[in-house]
């Protein structure tokens, strides 16, 4: 049984996990950003009020990740990624009949909390927990996932705008989550067992007594590795918020600017592909003291070299950082705790991470204020990178035992 497990666990779990991801899409920012200007033509918002409501609803579902991420552990896969799509789908809904602003942010909340909270973390606890063999390729599939949204939804909102207005558009979302998304995601999560169930494989922490919020915490090596894995989250978002201020300082046309999204999509997809096969190889922990090296060259070429070879540099050295992260995030919490309870262990990380990257662009906007310089900030960052990473992350065996507590 094992053996067989073990031969057919990738396939399923990496088919559910991009699929998952991939209809996370009608929760993430990118997608819900498009209706930015219908959104403030038809409540006659400001953008810094769009911009509250909206980082209110995010912050708001961040946090009740913080205790919802533990549904991963609780129930068996294919009921929890139906909650997720029935919220996706209800709250589509309710933004396609807002009648007014609360309608409106009751709507946000539950696309935020059911794509981009659920239905993300479902994608990548599955990939990790599943995966028994090729746990790194697997989790780089979620991620692959995520991209192809980026790539296709925006594409299919600009051709479904042509013949229907934004009020249609959410209510097509809401029959995709609904009629689509749902069926075909109980389907795949078919073969993913639940991990109580007892055709499983043998997890060699789930004879040890639950661990709580609380006492993870408070975890050495937990903390250690948050130090690491949270920050190129917090530096992307914090520099693609800021791309405007960064196209004045060193001329930048946008036009340029978007092309160097395509390539951070581009390098991104590569590297989680490399950091797949990596981990599988080595490990998360291995992987971990080098990831965040890319972002920090990236960064320094803003003031080492021309602004148009800068652009370039910058935007593949974030996608290099983000690619391995991706993977790097999914997989390291089962090296440290094993799988019994990755949900609520990774729900906790999801919620510290939507925490600190509504304060990172925050703390980049005060450097810019207080006009330190941006070869200052490379170097910190990178000063940060080379000597942190190998001294938290130590050697690879008894990591989460010698640290408990």
């Amino acid at each position: 049984m094992t053996d067989t497990i073990r031969a057919a666990g990738v396939p399923p779990a990496g088919r559910f996990a991009l699929a998952a991801a991939l209809c996370s899409s009608l929760g993430q920012t990118f997608f819900i950003g498009l209706f930015g200007a219908e959104f403030r033509s038809e409540f006659a918002l400001t953008e810094s009020a769009l911009g509250a409501l909206y980082g209110a609803a995010t912050l708001a579902s961040g946090l009740l990740m913080f205790w919802l991420g533990a549904i991963a552990d609780h129930l068996a896969m294919r009921r929890a990624i139906a909650i997720s799509m029935l919220g996706l789908a209800i709250g589509a809904g309710l933004v396609a009949t807002a009648a007014n602003i609360g309608w409106l942010v009751l709507g946000l909340f539950l696309i935020r909390l059911s794509g981009q909270g659920l239905a993300g973390h479902l994608a990548v606890v599955a990939a990790a927990r599943y995966a028994l063999r090729r746990r790194g390729r697997a989790v780089a599939m979620a991620t692959y996932g995520f991209i192809l949204g980026e790539a296709l939804f925006p594409l299919g909102v600009a051709l479904a705008m042509g013949w229907m207005d934004w009020r249609g558009v959410w209510i097509l979302a809401s029959c995709f989550a609904l009629v689509i998304a749902l069926p075909a995601l109980w389907m795949l999560a078919r073969p993913l067992q639940h991990p109580k169930a007892p055709a499983g494989v043998a997890d060699p922490a789930s004879a040890e007594p639950p661990l709580r919020r609380r006492k993870l915490m408070r975890h050495g090596g937990f903390l250690r590795v948050l130090a690491v894995v949270l920050v190129p989250p917090v530096v992307v978002t914090a520099v693609f918020l800021h791309q405007g201020t960064l196209a004045e300082r060193l001329d930048w046309a946008l036009a340029d600017v978007a092309s160097g999204f395509v390539l951070f999509a581009a390098i991104q997809g590569v590297f989680a592909f490399a950091g797949g096969r990596l981990i599988d190889r080595f490990s998360a922990r291995a992987l971990l003291r080098f990831s965040l090296l890319p972002a920090g060259l990236g960064l320094l070429s803003l003031s080492l070299t021309p602004p148009d070879l800068a652009l370039w540099l910058l935007f593949a050295g974030l996608g290099m950082t983000a690619g391995l992260n991706g993977v790097i995030s999914g997989a390291v919490w089962v090296e440290l705790f094993g799988t019994a309870q990755l949900g609520m262990i990774r729900g906790v990380y999801a919620a510290l991470m939507v925490i600190s990257t509504a304060l990172g662009p925050v703390g980049l906007g005060l450097l810019f204020d207080l006009d330190i310089s941006l070869r200052a900030m490379a170097l910190a960052y990178l000063a940060y990178a080379i000597v942190l990473p190998p001294i938290l992350v130590p050697g690879m065996r008894g990591f989460a035992r010698v640290d408990g507590g």
